[in-house]
């Protein structure tokens, strides 16, 4: 899946595109002044395909929610990635945390069908292997 394919995507699936969309405006690179919220999701894409391919959705999960080492884990590779790529890594945690949250109360079944239609096309492609 390219970045274009997923902004085509979240484009197209509200119950992606408000939680992405919530968790994407609490990155808000100083930098580039405000960006859209496209933009936001640009840059968040390798977020969401590393989350989705490495640890999946918290309601799949045995545990039910996100561990605080899976959280580690995240912001570690945040850390690598984000900042080989110019962007602030505190503001990736920042939205990292806040899709973590927003995974986490995801309880109805339509939108919870939408993230795990977004994750398996992430993972059964071979282009996002994080």
């Amino acid at each position: 899946m390219t970045q274009e394919e997923f902004q085509e995507f979240v484009a197209q699936d509200a119950h992606v595109a408000g939680p992405l969309g919530r968790a994407a405006r609490k990155m808000q690179p100083a930098r580039f002044g405000l960006p859209t919220e496209a933009a936001l999701v640009v840059v968040l894409f390798p977020l969401v395909q590393y989350m989705l391919t490495k640890f999946g959705l918290p309601w799949l999960s045995e545990l039910r929610r996100y561990s605080e080492v899976q959280r580690r884990r995240v912001h570690e590779w945040i850390d690598e990635h984000y900042r080989e790529h110019g962007y602030d890594p505190d503001a990736a945690e920042a939205a990292s945390d806040a899709l973590v949250d927003e995974l986490e109360a995801t309880t109805d079944a339509q939108s919870r069908q939408s993230w795990e239609k977004l994750a398996g096309l992430l993972k059964a492609d071979p282009r996002s292997s994080g």
